[in-house]
């Protein structure tokens, strides 16, 4: 539940479904809702209004305000809670009565006052399991431990210091009483493990506290000056002449032997198996694949490099790896990728858990390998979104999307890609400038330690929710 505070706080309650996320204008339209879940609630409920009082003031906000918080509202009582999780956990601990299956109850108080209750023989399953909710879902803090800042190395941007705000953020994380679900706190998951995900044009809420939208705009702007990361135009007898060549092999003037592309786009959806090797193989192996110089594009079904050192992270395996070969052997790793079908996009909780694989995959190899940066890569659909993980200050890894590109469905639409061809040149630029071991001699002091599974499964939920909100949600075919 909500903890007490020094000040009255602005609060807006928000009505909203904890079992589907949906949302609702008043509280008798939730109530009626809820009935679709078997949770039997009548339309109108007297006794439950809310009066301001010297903890909360309560006012309408249709709009994000700073000043004004975003509650969700209990539909059975006047509780309201800052996560919708949270919720969900006070309503199966205070109103068992009200779901599907349930015996009535005799209790009196809340269950989380620690005051003494009555539960007739009937109750007893009902009470193992709401104990059995409150352990899994209770965040346990001293999973998390972040080292004091080094006062000598902070990332500062126009007068904002980054590294401060965000170890501010991680600190934040320990505040927390419940676990956080994945899907809607993509930024705190990376957190935990020290890396700051950015992405232009986007303010997530979990940043709003300690970032504010002019200070994100201005630490990715940092980041792109401090590494040379820029657009990089082409010339416009250059997309002529790609422009031609697509143009005369959609007429047949030229042949099309070797194009792996169908002509028209194939209707079904495709499989995973089938969008790697039709779609994202022959694009990115043409990116990255150079045997001369060492460097392989390579699907991978065994142990990463690094995880061979990290007993947490031995049975996980990446889609994508682009290694370097040093005579007969696997010397290092520059980049990583996952990969989903266009249909498992709508499941946010996978691609989120992708995301965070990728971002620490790409944290091990830079601390692993000395590295100056390492490319990650997710792969939705026919969508490519391409990030560039970095050191810019002691224990303040940034992982920056570069692009989403869009792989061609077919011959036709090779034109589109010819469009984007500046930002594949981007991409490049980066990989080849960025990704690659650094001059600079190693410094562990700079790093810090990748986050185990133990500890990261005490501090977020493992219950996925294909309503809730995600950060990473958009259109993938």
């Amino acid at each position: 539940m909500v903890a007490m505070a020094s000040k009255t706080k602005l609060v807006t309650i928000l009505q909203q479904c904890f079992e589907c996320r949906k949302t609702y204008s008043t509280p008798q339209s939730l109530r009626e809702h809820m009935q679709k879940h078997n949770i039997q609630l009548p339309q109108r409920i007297t006794g439950i209004r809310r009066y301001n009082n010297d903890e909360y003031t309560y006012v309408k906000a249709t709009k994000s305000h700073d000043d004004i918080e975003k509650h969700f509202g209990c539909p059975a009582c006047i509780a309201h809670c800052m996560e919708i999780d949270e919720l969900k956990t006070h309503y199966y601990a205070n109103h068992l009565e009200t779901l599907p299956e349930q015996s009535q109850t005799t209790s009196q108080e809340e269950p989380a006052t620690g005051q003494q209750q009555s539960y007739n023989s009937q109750d007893q399953p009902n009470k193992r399991r709401l104990s059995n909710i409150l352990g899994t879902e209770l965040l346990d803090p001293l999973c998390l431990s972040f080292p004091p800042l080094d006062h000598d190395d902070h990332l500062l941007v126009q007068n904002f210091d980054a590294t401060m705000a965000f170890h501010k953020l991680q600190l934040s994380l320990c505040q927390h009483k419940w676990k956080l679900s994945l899907e809607n706190h993509i930024h705190c998951a990376m957190a935990a493990t020290h890396i700051l995900l950015l992405s232009r044009n986007q303010y997530p809420e979990d940043l709003s506290p300690y970032f504010s939208n002019h200070d994100l705009k201005a630490t990715i702007n940092g980041i792109e000056t401090k590494y040379g990361i820029r657009k990089l135009p082409m010339s416009m007898a250059t997309t002529t002449s790609m422009i031609g060549i697509a143009q005369n092999l959609t007429m047949g003037v030229i042949s099309r032997d070797k194009a792996i592309l169908p002509p028209v786009p194939i209707a079904e959806d495709i499989n995973e198996f089938e969008l790697s090797t039709r779609y994202v193989d022959p694009f990115l192996s043409g990116l990255f694949d150079d045997p001369d110089e060492g460097i392989y594009l390579r699907w991978t079904n065994e142990i990463t490099l690094e995880a061979r050192q990290n007993e947490d992270l031995s049975t996980k395996r990446p889609d994508i790896c682009i290694s370097r070969l040093h005579g007969m052997t696997w010397a290092s790793n520059h980049g990583y990728g996952e990969v989903k079908s266009a249909a498992q996009g709508g499941n946010n909780y996978s691609i989120c858990r992708d995301l965070l694989r990728v971002g620490i995959f790409c944290k091990n190899a830079l601390d692993t390998h000395n590295m100056e940066g390492v490319l990650g890569l997710q792969v939705i659909g026919r969508m490519v979104t391409f990030y560039v993980l970095v050191l810019p200050s002691t224990g303040l890894y940034v992982m920056y999307e570069l692009e989403k590109i869009k792989i061609p469905s077919c011959l036709d639409d090779l034109t589109k890609l010819i469009v984007d061809m500046p930002r594949v040149c981007r991409v490049l630029d980066t990989f080849n400038r960025i990704c690659k071991p650094s001059v600079h001699q190693t410094m562990p002091s700079r790093h810090r330690p990748t986050i185990t599974t133990s500890a990261f499964n005490g501090v977020f939920s493992p219950s996925q929710d294909r309503k809730r909100s995600c950060h990473l949600k958009y259109q993938h075919n």
